[in-house]
């Protein structure tokens, strides 16, 4: 008699699960030391960004579950509401933020699509433009995002959906730079 009520709840935590795993993701060291993704607010909100990119495609292909994207996407912005309260930011500053991070979370997206619709180039000024904004990122960085970008969209297009609707999802290892030595 109470099934929707269980699968709902089970769609919640599955969301609740797979946002952890994105946050844990965009929280490995690598990217900020060896990838120069800016450590600051900002930049762990970008790479969030495009690990939500990465996900949200996947859940949104022929056999994903659009639900469970939306779940998600209301998990994220109820967990950056949360956060700003706890920095001590009132109501109206709150709402003015939200609004931002939504655009900026909408003009990414569509910007990362693009790119990977139109080729390495594209993606890799779309992340110079959104993810690097207040850095400057070498050649070599941004087309090692450009490949982690790309493996994670092949990693995750190959997870069966059922996993993900049970919450778990594996994104592939930051990438390594190549050490080259001083001449």
């Amino acid at each position: 008699m109470f099934g929707w009520l269980k699968k709902k709840d089970r769609k919640q935590t599955a969301a609740f699960e797979l946002y952890t795993a994105m946050v844990t993701q965009a929280r490995k060291p690598e990217f900020y030391a060896k990838l120069g993704v800016p450590d600051t607010m900002e930049g762990r909100f970008d790479l969030i960004l495009v690990h939500a990119f990465v996900l949200f495609r996947r859940l949104k292909s022929e056999d994903g579950d659009r639900d469970l994207a939306q779940n998600i996407f209301d998990v994220m912005f109820s967990d950056l509401d949360q956060n700003m309260r706890e920095m001590g930011i009132g109501d109206v500053g709150i709402l003015k933020r939200i609004r931002k991070m939504s655009e900026s979370y909408h003009g990414r997206i569509v910007a990362y699509e693009e790119g990977v619709q139109s080729g390495a180039a594209e993606l890799a000024a779309a992340l110079n433009r959104n993810l690097y904004a207040d850095t400057d990122a070498t050649d070599e960085q941004l087309m090692a995002m450009v490949g982690y970008v790309h493996d994670a969209l092949a990693t995750l297009a190959k997870q069966p959906i059922l996993d993900l609707q049970d919450g778990a999802v594996h994104f592939p290892d930051a990438p390594e730079l190549a050490v080259t030595a001083p001449q």
